[in-house]
């Protein structure tokens, strides 16, 4: 049975039961069975459900305002509804958001980092190259426990950049590496029984078309 809050429909019927067994959940709970709901119905890139999904996370910053867990994994969702409605403006302001707040509030970092550049290169926002550029640049040298798919995003977009900038050498040096990820199909981490974890399971086509791979 699936759980109150993980459901992928929306009634009259679903929506009341949610709101029931939400006030019965412990308060500092609730802004998370909100937000994993939200994802729920974010996943089915539904129209009408992406809408409720918004609701849901408005909710979260209006009656959970002091709630920081939650906050930037909220404005990255909320970015993630406004890129599925290729409103990349309301898209960018949202995960920027959530960058700031995650400079704030370290202690939850979420995938904002990935959404925003990719959003970026998307738009064609020139403008935020540089920014993009800096913020994935000090990721690399930051993280060393990253998943295969973060990396075809991640250099995919530097050689993005660097070939916007007239910069070959690298635009296509980041392309290779992010052909690598690609096509790998274990990660490098240290559980062996979650080896396939975190590996590209499906190519953004647009992307991959940004950097002239067929």
């Amino acid at each position: 049975m699936t759980d109150w809050y993980r459901r992928k429909t929306w009634t009259k019927e679903d929506e009341e039961e949610f709101f029931v067994k939400l006030g019965r959940a412990r308060k500092d709970g609730r802004a998370q069975y909100l937000r994993v709901q939200a994802i729920e119905l974010i996943e089915t890139k539904d129209k009408y459900l992406l809408d409720i999904a918004e609701v849901l996370l408005n909710k979260i910053l209006t009656d959970y305002p002091d709630n920081r867990i939650e906050r930037s994994q909220t404005f990255n969702s909320l970015g993630e509804i406004y890129k599925l409605r290729e409103n990349f403006d309301k898209a960018v302001e949202y995960f920027k958001k959530s960058l700031d707040f995650e400079k704030e509030f370290p202690n939850v970092i979420t995938t904002a980092y990935l959404n925003f550049s990719e959003t970026v290169v998307q738009a064609d926002k020139t403008e935020l190259y540089d920014e993009v550029e800096k913020l994935l640049t000090e990721k690399i040298k930051k993280d060393t426990l990253t998943f295969p798919v973060q990396n075809y995003i991640m250099y995919s977009v530097l050689s993005v950049i660097a070939d916007f900038k007239g910069d070959i050498e690298n635009a296509k040096k980041y392309s290779e590496i992010a052909e690598r990820n690609a096509t790998t199909r274990t990660n490098t981490l240290w559980n062996p029984k979650k080896k396939t974890w975190g590996t590209v399971k499906e190519r953004k086509g647009w992307l991959d078309r940004l950097i002239n791979r067929e």
